[in-house]
């Protein structure tokens, strides 16, 4: 019986793990969106200045998270979200990587260029 389960549980997937690639269709889905969150004014290109929005955001985002999380009770008041401004550092040197030709603009072109990376390891064919 235990020899069963065993068994049974080497052949099971991995749970949280795609089958196998992603299809095309999927993987130009995501790279679109992607690109349309880091592009917040919708001009077509990413500049530095969405990048550090985007950032700050994330930095709230997880400061909210992290304050909601130490209330015990629903009825408790929550404590005050202290979000750091975020180290631009981070959000520049990504930037960079990014903006392949240096005009200061990140094209949907750069973006999937710079993704490659990412996109690889998820399998996309």
């Amino acid at each position: 019986m235990i020899a069963a389960l065993a068994l049974l549980m080497l052949q099971a997937q991995p749970v949280h793990v795609a089958p196998g690639p992603l299809p095309k269709a999927e993987a130009e889905r995501r790279a679109a969106e992607r690109f349309a969150d880091l592009d917040l004014n919708e001009d077509g290109s990413i500049e530095r200045d969405e990048v550090r929005a985007r950032f700050d955001f994330e930095a709230s985002a997880e400061a909210t998270y992290a304050a909601s999380r130490q209330s015990k009770k629903a009825s408790q008041p929550r404590p005050a979200v202290r979000a750091p401004r975020t180290d631009w550092a981070r959000a520049d040197a990504w930037f960079t990587a990014a903006d392949k030709d240096g005009d200061g603009k990140v094209t949907r072109a750069e973006l999937d260029a710079h993704l490659g990376a990412d996109i690889e390891q998820l399998g996309v064919q």
